[in-house]
């Protein structure tokens, strides 16, 4: 082999790596670009998750809905101030699950956050969304994201015993 024409291999192998490094860059530069456009619907999120009010709302969802509506009424038979607070929470949740669906929230992440809460509050209103599914003006699919959210949420186990930050400590 001469010499130019391994110089010409070089130089193809230095372009080839180029342009493999250009693709792994810009397909991690896309991937933080569509992450950013999330940002906004996040920090509602947060912001709704820390108001009082939507506890309260949480708290009568889970405790007091039962005993007070028949869940035969189906969402929209509930009176109109219970369904606004049962709205509230329940596309709360249908959110966070739909952020979690789309890779938005990694599992630890929406887990973390809500996964005790989401199972309970579930539980406390599926009877509703199933009555609510059997109206023909209801798709069968009616929250179907949020069932297979609090689904996993039930079964997920990674955070137990672990750090819930994910923080890494070097020793000193």
């Amino acid at each position: 082999m001469d010499g130019s024409l391994l110089l010409n291999l070089l130089a193809l192998s230095i372009s080839i790596c180029a342009v493999a490094i250009s693709v792994i860059f810009g397909m991690r530069q896309l991937a933080i670009a569509r992450h950013a456009n999330y940002i906004p619907a996040l920090l509602d999120l947060l912001s709704e998750f820390r108001k009082v009010e939507f506890h309260e709302q949480y708290n009568f969802v889970c405790v007091r809905l039962q005993e007070e509506c028949s869940p035969e009424l189906g969402l929209s038979g509930l009176p109109l101030e219970v369904k606004e607070t049962v709205y509230s929470v329940i596309y709360f949740f249908q959110t966070v699950a739909k952020l979690y669906t789309l890779g938005v929230l990694s599992d630890d992440v929406a887990m973390g956050m809500v996964r005790v809460r989401v199972t309970a509050m579930w539980r406390a209103v599926e009877p509703y969304v199933i009555k609510e599914r059997e109206s023909p003006l209801v798709d069968d699919d009616l929250l179907s994201v949020l069932g297979r959210f609090a689904a996993d949420a039930e079964l997920f186990t990674r955070l137990r015993g672990a750090d819930p930050m994910g923080v890494r400590r070097v020793a000193g």
